[in-house]
């Protein structure tokens, strides 16, 4: 079995446990032609799309691919500060951004972007108690993730970054960027390696940095953690 095919067969076990809906958007350069005809204009928009089908097809029906077009609704995407396309969007119940997806779910990268959709609907989160704990003491924040698709270590902090914007109830926003699909964000913040990451543009982390350690990050890493 190829590789593509187990990252497909793990997102259709994995969907079909989703029990609450779910909608992402996802805006991408579908175009409507005078002929009222309708065709993606980058390769990578139509990748992205056939991706994510494959997780609203296999979801039960409760996960729904909400896709907007930079051409047909310049307006709609100014609105969400769309730079380029694709980008996959979370948002929560009050329409505010909580996760965005500069990078394809895919491979390695399928663990996370499941749970983000789980934690979205209301299914577990392993950090909600700690952050909801913290939250008075954490800023306004953005957590910049940069990876690659081949990194090893990437995924975890994904994990972590993301689940701690879904608990965060709009403290925190996720920034998710494969450099490797655009490398002019990696070659502006300097990223030799991955995972490389930037908290409210502060100086970079680079490498692995454990939960307890990205929480510190964000509130000060002078601070002390409280655990109740």
């Amino acid at each position: 079995m190829s590789s593509e095919e187990q990252y497909k067969k793990i997102i259709q076990q994995e969907m079909k446990k989703l029990n609450k809906k779910v909608i992402l958007k996802v805006f991408t350069s579908l175009k409507t032609e005078k002929d009222g005809t309708k065709a993606r204009k980058c390769i990578e928009c139509e990748q992205t799309m056939q991706l994510l089908r494959i997780y609203e097809e296999n979801s039960n029906g409760l996960l729904k691919i909400d896709e907007s077009s930079i051409y047909d609704d310049p307006d709609y995407a100014k609105m969400h500060d769309i730079q380029r396309v694709p980008t996959i969007l979370f948002i929560d119940e009050n329409g505010k951004e909580i996760i965005r997806y500069l990078a394809n779910p895919m491979g390695q990268e399928v663990g996370p972007f499941v749970k983000a959709i789980f934690a979205v609907g209301g299914g577990p989160n392993y950090y909600e108690n700690i952050i909801s704990q913290n939250r008075e003491r954490i800023p306004q924040s953005t957590i910049k993730v940069m990876i690659t698709m081949q990194c090893p270590y990437c995924p975890s902090l994904v994990e972590v970054s993301n689940l701690f914007a879904i608990a965060s109830k709009g403290k925190i926003r996720t920034v998710i960027v494969d450099i490797q699909g655009n490398p002019d964000i990696g070659q502006y913040y300097n990223a030799a390696g991955v995972p490389y990451t930037i908290i409210n543009e502060r100086p970079a982390i680079q490498g692995m940095i454990p939960a307890h350690e990205l929480l510190r990050e964000l509130m000060g890493s002078d601070i002390n953690i409280q655990y109740r």
